[in-house]
């Protein structure tokens, strides 16, 4: 199954899955000059492999080295799985949770990933070889008494933190937080309210409304500017020693504690005593932001006001041009870095839904209110006979070249409301959560995950609809549910009226959160079985499962039915 994102062309397009195994160095692009590129070391997997992650799963011989433009950095980790230039949503990786993680200038180092710990190297090659990536920098953190416990590239902590989008990505590539921060905001109208702890931003019209948690962590954290400028201000010295690639550094936007969620492999230290984790992918972080809440104004803004009287539209001035439309899919684009894109064509949008950010639950980006709209949307300019399939994330020039401006944004993502026959559901999570020991969560919904999957053609009726007639598929809604470092996930999906089925209660031997990959394949299994639980054993990577039938006369009967299916699936 594929991402919703566009191609990327530096990627192969022969018919096999390429695994990313490390990032690389920073490089000038002369095609582009407005982005550079940074390199990527692939390798093609073997036919066969189920363990994505291991060593043993990929031609090493076959490795190679590609580069990408910085803008698109946010659509590719390490370990994600490509498939003729298309990301898929399956990834390497084991979901791992770290919690009550301390950061802290005595917990943290800035290493190379071809240090030498104790005469051994970092990266052990029989778990995870990096190609060309040895040079570049990675943050180990220490954990359980091991200060290499967690071994995070840079190029990760930048793209997960920091290049949030495309627009940040090339701003903080490009050093621009320290040396012009005018073509991020507007420094006069930038403001911080020590009394409400308010974080006042005036964006420039480039950068998307979501930039503006990130702009704002920066501008009034010391520790988030210092890891965002370090970016920069470290190419800059390897850029005096002539040297043709350049290997960032960072650091954390923040001191303190984190429940840390992560894509990792697992890695045993080189007296197999213990287990050291490679972080693929960072995905979800509770630590602290600078402000508890925030007011984003932007350049030339058109919002009405919400009191007084407006400007007649005939004395507004106009604001910047709309520009024609591309007509089609973005996922359909590809993009490339070998030209500057069309300034004279509209820009398309790749929306990335993410819930990084476990500070901002409660928070909203909050408006300022306007007595008076100066600005009306202009004219859109005429429209360009150009193709438009063929993407591009540099600055852009305006010439007619047929490639299409893009940005990649990410979009926070709140968790929708769940239907009413969730509401139970939801209720007894929220119980659950209040309980001692236990922490529980709706997880955010994501495509591969928010439905039962079809098994047949979508024109037949099957089970996997809710009404056939209409095409609706079956919701589906997930909790975790975190105990004595155990994660346990509870499945609950949508009924047509007279049926009956079971809650399911699962979980890994090794206590890690079952991925979003292993709950759509668990669900394709549920489909093919007609929704009975039992009928799907075994479940696949030896998931243990309990199931729960509904019942409860009220919610906390519901939360202490799961409880108790929790201490019988792993007693005290």
């Amino acid at each position: 199954m594929r991402k919703a994102i566009p191609r990327i062309k530096e990627f192969p397009d022969d018919g096999r899955i390429w695994r990313v195994d490390w990032f690389g160095g920073v490089e000038r692009n002369h095609m582009v000059p407005t982005e550079p590129k940074i390199q990527v070391i692939i390798s093609p997997l073997l036919g066969g492999a189920t363990d994505y992650a291991a060593s043993s799963a990929v031609n090493h011989e076959e490795r190679r080295t590609i580069s990408i433009g910085v803008g698109q950095l946010p659509l590719v980790t390490i370990g994600s799985l490509w498939l003729n230039r298309h990301c898929l949503v399956e990834a390497a990786g084991k979901d791992k949770i770290f919690h009550n993680l301390t950061i802290s200038p005595d917990t943290v180092r800035l290493v190379k990933s071809d240090a030498k710990v104790d005469g051994h190297p970092l990266i052990l090659k029989r778990f995870h070889q990096i190609g060309a990536g040895l040079a570049a920098n990675c943050l180990t953190i220490k954990w359980r008494d091991d200060p290499y416990g967690i071994i995070v590239p840079i190029a990760e902590i930048i793209r997960f933190y920091y290049a949030t989008s495309t627009d940040l990505a090339k701003a903080i590539f490009a050093g621009d937080f320290r040396h012009d921060l005018c073509s991020i905001v507007n420094p006069a109208e930038c403001a911080f309210n020590e009394q409400e702890k308010r974080c006042l931003l005036k964006l420039r019209k480039e950068f998307a409304d979501a930039d503006a948690w990130i702009i704002g962590r920066i501008l009034n954290s010391q520790e988030a500017f210092a890891g965002a400028t370090l970016v920069h201000d470290s190419m800059i010295k390897e850029a005096v020693q002539n040297k043709p690639r350049l290997y960032p550094e960072a650091a954390f936007p923040f001191i303190g504690s984190t429940n840390l969620r992560a894509r990792v492999k697992p890695m045993r230290t080189p007296d197999d005593s213990s287990w050291r984790y490679i972080v693929f992918a960072l995905e979800h972080c509770t630590g602290p932001f600078p402000f508890d809440a925030i007011t984003c104004d932007r350049d030339n803004s058109n919002l009405r006001p919400e009191k007084g009287e407006d400007l007649p539209d005939d004395q507004k001035k106009p604001a910047f041009p709309a520009k024609p439309a591309s007509g089609k899919n973005i996922t359909d684009g590809k993009l490339q870095s070998d030209n500057e894109p069309s300034n004279n064509m509209q820009s398309a949008v790749v929306t990335l839904p993410e819930d990084r950010f476990g500070a901002l639950s409660s928070m909203e980006l909050e408006k300022p209110e306007k007595e008076m709209c100066h600005y009306i949307s202009a004219d859109a300019v005429r429209p360009l006979a150009l193709p438009t399939d063929v993407l591009g994330t540099g600055d852009g020039t305006y010439s007619n070249n047929g490639v299409t401006p893009t940005v990649v944004e990410t979009e926070r993502v709140r968790q929708a409301p769940l239907p009413v026959s969730f509401e139970n559901f939801e209720a007894m999570i929220r119980h659950l959560d209040e309980l001692p020991g236990y922490q529980a969560r709706i997880r955010l919904i994501k495509d591969s995950i928010a439905h039962i999957p079809l098994t047949k053609p979508r024109w037949t009726r099957q089970w996997s609809y809710l009404d056939s007639g209409r095409k609706i598929k079956r919701a589906v809604v997930i909790a975790d549910v975190i105990h004595k470092q155990q994660v346990y996930s509870l499945i609950e999906f949508q009924w047509r009226e007279g049926e009956a089925f079971k809650l399911a209660l699962m979980s890994l031997p090794s206590g890690v959160r079952l991925s979003d990959e292993l709950i759509n394949k668990l669900l394709y299994i549920l489909a093919k079985k007609n929704g009975r639980w039992e009928n799907a054993k075994p479940l696949p990577a030896d998931i243990r499962l309990a199931t729960l039938k509904h019942t409860w006369p009220c919610v906390g009967a519901y939360a202490d039915a799961v409880v108790s299916k929790i201490h019988v699936m792993h007693p005290v």
